[in-house]
């Protein structure tokens, strides 16, 4: 059982009484300087204001006392949104288009933006440094896989540069923020730019990541179309070995119902269905060996499908 405190009624006893005490000194005042000079029609509208400082006085009192040790909420906005991301590819060092692009994604309102790949021409360490610097600068959240460009230094100096500077060159994650009635969304991202394609550890860890796709979205991201109606610039375009494996991951992916691959590599956005995966090519964030505008793509959810609108950097 809860004590009775007593300290707030006590407490508010003497502020009334300390009221009253006030009071009585400002009549006093009034007839003291009214009443004796004779100018007796002034008394009346003393009393009246005392009376009305009074009551605003208590007034004013209680409601301090109800607001005393409660803090006033703010008002909080509750903003329902589909998420969005951005997909960009093949910047090649070209800061300028990068930093537009980047300024785009932001004005747009986009909650993450993946990079597949070729954010350089060479790999060197200063030049993935320089790109790793425009992004950290942007505020936006993002996440990086390379491409063939960004790993060519790493294969020749037989070293990971790409993984000194950026971490992982391969993850996933996941998103519980698409409204369209499945409760997850995962993200998948391949390293496919190197001369071997999908190298051994990592093949052993998709094949795991793509379990639970046939419960969940999944959605997969590398530099390297795995194939394209027309062009032969795909995974294993020099090495009929790595184009074969090529051709068992579409059929993996299709088997564990991935819902779209999202890739690079071709500096020309199209999107294509073949042997049942559907494909999105983004189209290059550099002006150089462009055959279309430099442009990226923004991904959101839109009724229970995904939504895509290309975003011209120079618009």
């Amino acid at each position: 059982m809860r004590k009775k405190n007593n300290g707030g009624a006590v407490a508010g006893l003497f502020g009334r009484l300390n009221i009253v005490w006030r009071a009585s000194q400002f009549f006093y005042f009034c007839y003291n300087n009214f009443m004796k000079s004779g100018k007796k029609f002034l008394i009346l509208g003393s009393l009246v204001l005392g009376i009305l400082a009074i009551c605003l006085g208590v007034k004013t009192s209680k409601e301090n006392q109800g607001l005393a040790g409660r803090a006033v909420e703010p008002v909080k906005v509750i903003e329902e949104r589909p998420l969005k991301f951005a997909v960009m590819a093949d910047i090649h060092s070209d800061i300028e288009n990068l930093q537009r692009a980047l300024l785009k994604a932001k004005e747009d309102r986009v909650d993450f933006v993946i990079l597949a790949g070729d954010l350089t021409p060479l790999g060197k360490k200063e030049e993935l440094l320089e790109v790793k610097n425009i992004l950290d600068k942007s505020g936006l959240k993002y996440f990086v896989i390379p491409g063939n460009h960004d790993l060519w230094a790493s294969q020749k100096f037989k070293t990971n540069i790409f993984q000194e500077v950026f971490g992982q060159d391969f993850q996933s994650f996941k998103i519980a923020e698409f409204q369209n009635g499945r409760e997850e969304i995962k993200f998948i991202l391949i390293n496919n730019g190197g001369d071997g394609g999908i190298e051994t550890g990592e093949r052993v860890w998709l094949n795991k990541e793509l379990l639970e796709c046939p419960a969940i979205t999944c959605l997969v991201f590398m530099h390297m179309p795995l194939n394209h109606p027309t062009s032969l610039h795909i995974m294993g375009e020099n090495n009929p070995e790595i184009a074969s494996a090529a051709g068992e991951w579409v059929k993996l992916l299709v088997a564990s119902q991935v819902k779209e691959v999202f890739s690079g590599h071709l500096h020309f956005s199209s999107s294509y269905e073949i042997d049942g995966l559907k494909t999105t090519v983004v189209g290059a964030i550099t002006a150089e060996r462009n055959f279309q505008s430099p442009k990226f793509l923004e991904v959101w959810e839109e009724e229970g499908k995904l939504a895509k609108k290309e975003i011209f950097v120079a618009d």
